[in-house]
């Protein structure tokens, strides 16, 4: 009976494979309407959400699966020239202009509106996707103006075209101004920061073309600390970091998290704010993990400018590779469900949930491991998870296997779904790293 329920299965693997290689592949006039609409989702249209599964299902009802995703992979299709204030009344946006930052881009999350400013190099395009240098913002910036606000986007500028990035976007949040240690609006928990700054790259996404494979973030300080707590809750967002003269105490307990992304490391030796032992703790680890690390600590340098004035040796370093979204190992440790995204696994229910702060010890670990067409997680503290599988990771033409603890949870070809595709990069605010087929488990 099971050698009959296979041949029966087979069967109808080669009708469905048959049936979708016949359709024609999708016209652009049609992709450009799912891009589109795509954007306007980032930008938080309420009616294009409601719009875009639907969209996509029809999409997929007529076309070649495969044209699909590559139409997607071209990201969000963004409207020509430079982006206009959105809101109206009240809300209305006010973009000031100073030295090429533009100063007014916002974005809410609840009932809290955040801020962002952007410099964009003399030739960026929409059309053309630019990498990304993303400073989290100090929060000595709430006491001074917008100009004073855009001023801090000169350093980061100058550092990345000596560094051969003068095509970079870089851009400065006031998340860490508002909601940070010493916020204005009261310091919240580090996990419930990062998802703001999620709400951030999805407006940002909105607005600019990206180049979701080259996106790093550095800060210095402050700024550094916050470079990593964002490489440590979102590894799959950035190519890498960049933190200089910052504490580490943060990420002990979570190094494993930082495998997969390039970690530059700037410290002076002579820092008495952010004593220098820590760094040099911290990069040992993290190399004996085998991640891809470098340490660059200058003689005689201080906590300030005679050390950071090195950073465009660091952003070098990190561009000379980009991200890699499907990894098929990895190692994740986590507090909340603030941050589910584990690469192309989704965490969707835990044990117990810790209070979201930086420091303090996981309250879930979750392992991947792909080999052949077997997917083998292991995980301490997970109650449910969404598996996302592309080409990329797995034969999709062929069974997979998922094994979860070491229990077998199922072997059989997956589908291919492309609304729920679109659903998932909305989500992770990631159209590189498509991912088509999907297998919820719980324990």
């Amino acid at each position: 009976m099971r050698l009959v329920a296979t041949v029966a299965l087979l069967a109808a693997m080669a009708s469905v494979a048959a049936a979708q290689s016949a359709r024609p592949a999708a016209p652009q006039a049609e992709t450009d309407k799912l891009r589109e609409q795509f954007a306007l989702v980032l930008a938080g249209d309420a009616k294009s959400a409601k719009q875009i599964g639907a969209t996509a299902r029809a999409l997929a009802a007529k076309y070649e699966h495969g044209s699909l995703v590559e139409a997607l992979r071209a990201g969000p299709l963004l409207p020509k020239g430079d982006p206009k204030p959105r809101g109206k009344g009240k809300d209305a946006e006010k973009f000031e202009v100073f030295d090429g930052v533009t100063t007014g881009f916002t974005f809410r999350v609840g009932d809290a509106v955040h801020r962002y400013a952007v410099h964009a190099p003399a030739n960026y395009s929409p059309t053309k996707p630019a990498p990304l240098v993303l400073d989290p913002g100090h929060g000595v910036g709430a006491k001074e103006d917008q100009k004073g606000k855009a001023g801090y986007l000169g350093y980061f500028r100058h550092r990345a075209d000596a560094a051969g990035l003068a095509n970079a976007l870089i851009v400065r949040t006031e998340i860490v101004e508002q909601i940070g240690a010493d916020g204005v609006a009261g310091k919240r928990p580090e996990d419930q920061v990062c998802a703001v700054f999620d709400a951030c790259f999805k407006d940002l996404a909105s607005r600019f073309a990206i180049d979701l494979d080259r996106v790093w973030v550095s800060g210095l300080s402050q700024t550094g600390f916050w470079s990593w707590q964002l490489g440590l809750t979102r590894p799959d967002r950035f190519a890498g970091i960049a933190p200089m003269g910052a504490v580490t105490w943060n990420t002990n307990q979570y190094l494993p998290n930082l495998a997969h992304l390039a970690v530059w490391v700037l410290h002076g030796d002579a820092d008495k704010v952010c004593p220098v032992a820590q760094p040099r703790q911290t990069t040992k680890a993290l190399a004996e993990l085998g991640a891809r690390v470098e340490y660059r600590e200058i003689a005689g340098g201080a906590h300030d400018y005679s050390t950071w004035q090195h950073l465009d040796q660091g952003l070098r370093w990190l561009a000379e590779r980009p991200r890699d979204p499907f990894p098929k190992t990895f190692t994740r440790c986590l507090q909340t469900l603030a941050q589910p995204w584990c690469y192309w696994v989704r965490v969707d229910e835990l044990e117990r949930v810790g209070s979201g702060e930086a420091g303090k010890p996981p309250s879930a670990k979750l392992g991947v491991k792909v080999d052949g067409q077997t997917v083998e997680l292991t995980s301490v503290g997970v109650k449910r998870i969404t598996v996302g599988l592309s080409s990329e990771l797995v034969d999709l033409a062929k069974p997979v296997k998922l094994v979860w603890n070491g229990e077998e949870k199922f072997e059989r070809v997956l589908e291919r779904d492309f609304a729920r595709t679109v659903d998932c990069a909305l989500d992770k605010c990631d159209w590189r790293g498509l991912l088509e087929s999907f297998v919820e488990l719980k324990r």
